[in-house]
């Protein structure tokens, strides 16, 4: 079997991509406790929103007090694009400064080693990997007793579940730095041209299959679907859970112990979108797609019709397409529409020697001005706020697009699992996807490949005692 090219990838590709902004679940995080499975269970939110008197408390400046002068040093991915929050940062606390370390493609933890070595000891970090083996290794700062009392996580509502993917044996270990939504691309221009209108915002699988065969015309190099790995990363993925088989993305259960990848029928809606390419031929496998010069590889050429973009995509929609686009939310399922999320970790290091300064960074990604720069970047708010909800009809970056589409998308977000699973790594759900959908791989390969996997994760799940 061909090593897996897998999670790593992914990981570091939306962590990446999320990192250069625009990664909902979770419970009250003052409750939000952990269940036997390393996720935290779900617990109630606090009523109401954070008042206008609170918000606007959180956004003021800190009060005058002498303080020693602090550098943050912050081991990230942004690479200039959070220079902007850095300074709003530094303006409510003056004395604190974000001195970006950056990664430049090394794994996390080594560049956290560097640093220790040094003598210089990062501060915060965004994580590459899973927190299992951050803890492992002692990294990590439990940010509970933090939440508990900080003021700004006091008055904020978060949306259910929020904690749950960041929660190991009852420490919360991070906090989204930023919650990266994902949407339907779709080209207007080109439904227009084949006499479709836009759909609405509760629009099917069906709908989705339907038109993007109506648009497909091979003799002008026209396709209803881009040929991307994101439409099995994220959209199969998701139309299991639409239609019931699924809990989870990647095809786990609730609890995120078992892979249900291999039922008849998740295997089903495999072969659904595997029928794109074999039976509809509105999207080119990879083959097909090299030997046209990849132009359907990339939707910014124009040639297809839909696609799957996030907060990534969009400088250069903005800046670079030549027709007019819009967003979708994901489609409805037999039973629900959910979306896909993916929160980027933001952890504090164990070796910080200043983690109330710290913390105040990982707060303040909460406080309602950071939200709206955030929402303008793209992302999703993270909080349940009806100031932060409005404000997406007010952001420039949505302004004439489908806003209602990015408001359901933030509303109907599962959030990507993987970073307490065991074993997560080794789980081969997207190299043998793309084979099967895009290549020629024998879809039965599925049932033995999982079946080693969730034994795998199951023992070794025992031994670190989750």
């Amino acid at each position: 079997m061909t090593k897996k090219r897998s999670m790593m990838g992914i990981v570091s590709i939306a962590l990446m991509s999320s990192l250069a902004l625009t990664a909902c679940s979770g419970g009250n995080n003052n409750n939000a406790g952990s269940s036997a499975s390393g996720s935290a269970a779900p617990s109630s939110s606090p009523s109401g929103s954070p008042s206008s008197s609170a918000s606007a408390q959180a956004s003021q400046p800190a009060s005058e007090e002498k303080h020693d002068p602090v550098t943050l040093k912050f081991v990230s991915w942004k690479n200039g694009t959070y220079d902007e929050l850095y300074k709003m940062f530094h303006e409510k606390y003056p004395w604190i400064t974000i001195e970006q370390v950056p990664v430049n493609g090394q794994p996390v933890m080594d560049v956290i080693a560097a640093q220790e070595a040094a003598g210089t000891p990062a501060d915060v970090t965004e994580i590459d990997t899973d927190l299992i083996s951050f803890d492992q290794n002692g990294l990590l700062e439990d940010l509970t007793p933090y939440i508990e009392k900080s003021p700004i996580f006091q008055e904020a509502t978060l949306p259910q579940g929020f904690f749950d993917m960041m929660t190991l044996k009852g420490k919360k270990l991070a906090v989204p730095m930023v919650d990266v939504p994902m949407w339907i691309l779709v080209n207007k221009d080109l439904l227009a041209k084949h006499g479709v209108d836009m759909p609405s915002n509760d629009w099917t699988y069906d709908d989705f299959r339907n038109i993007a065969k109506q648009v497909t015309d091979p003799d002008a190099g026209e396709y209803g679907v881009t040929t991307q790995p994101e439409i099995q990363m994220r959209l199969t993925s998701a139309k299991a859970i639409a239609d019931g088989y699924a809990a989870n993305h990647h095809y786990m259960n609730e609890d995120l112990t078992q892979s249900v990848m291999a039922t008849p029928d998740v295997m089903n809606e495999v072969k659904w979108f595997q029928e794109l390419v074999t039976k509809d031929g509105s999207m080119q496998s990879n083959a097909a797609a090299a030997a046209s010069g990849n132009v359907t590889t990339n939707f910014l050429n124009g040639k297809t019709a839909f696609a799957i973009g996030g907060d990534w995509v969009l400088p250069d929609l903005k800046n670079k397409a030549t027709f007019n686009w819009d967003v979708l939310p994901f489609p409805k399922g037999k039973v629900s529409q959910p979306g896909y999320s993916i929160y980027g970790p933001l952890a504090m290091l164990a070796g910080s020697k200043h983690k109330e300064e710290a913390f105040l960074w990982l707060s303040f990604q909460f406080t309602v001005d950071a939200q709206k720069w955030k929402i303008d970047q793209g992302a999703n708010a993270s909080l349940l706020n009806p100031e932060l909800t409005s404000y997406y009809d007010q952001s420039p970056m949505w302004q004439g697009k489908n806003i209602e589409a990015v408001k359901i998308a933030q509303k109907n977000a599962k959030i990507e699992p993987g970073i307490t699973v065991p074993d997560w790594s080794e789980y081969n759900w997207n190299n043998i996807l793309n084979d099967i959908i895009f290549g020629d791989r024998d879809i039965n390969d599925i049932i033995p490949e999982t079946e080693a996997w969730n034994k795998k994760t199951l023992e070794l799940r025992s031994s670190l005692g989750l």
